[in-house]
């Protein structure tokens, strides 16, 4: 598994950028459209080393693994998703859900790409493997940079 990178990857402020206050738009399949630029840059992390992606957005909730895979590869993007965060009782928000997914599963090689500004609270030695992108922005070229950084060292 040493070789392998968990990527805890989310979606709303990561591949789907629309601002909060208007609607998705909606891709032919049926669900929201995601970020063109975005999923380019995705697919280009995904190329650069091995990933295992697990699935942290709150969407994860609304549909079954083998839709998001559909979701996933009806928008071009390159890899299948191995999971979901499990969904721990008494968690209060993102970053406490993560630390439990880690620590459960004792992983040592991670990167997480998300908006939630929950995980500002992580320890610093943490943030090292933090992409946290912006709602609007979403997964961008400068933040593909930092996920590169990232999992280089």
């Amino acid at each position: 598994m040493d070789n392998i990178t968990i990527l805890i990857l989310d979606l709303d402020g990561v591949l789907i950028t629309n601002p909060t206050w208007k609607a998705d738009e909606i891709h032919d399949d049926g669900y929201s459209a995601f970020n063109r630029g975005c999923i380019e840059n995705l697919n280009k992390l995904l190329s650069f080393k091995k990933f295992e992606i697990w699935l942290s957005s709150t969407r994860r909730i609304n549909k079954t693994l083998d839709e998001f895979n559909e979701i996933f590869y009806n928008r071009g993007i390159k890899q299948k998703i191995r999971g979901f965060l499990p969904r721990y009782i008494g968690c209060r928000d993102r970053k406490e859900e993560i630390l439990k997914f880690i620590a459960e599963l004792k992983i040592s090689n991670y990167l997480i790409i998300d908006d939630d500004k929950s995980l500002n609270g992580l320890s610093q030695d943490m943030k090292k493997n933090l992409v946290l992108t912006e709602l609007s922005k979403g997964f961008d070229s400068e933040k593909l940079k930092e996920a590169i950084v990232s999992v280089k060292r």
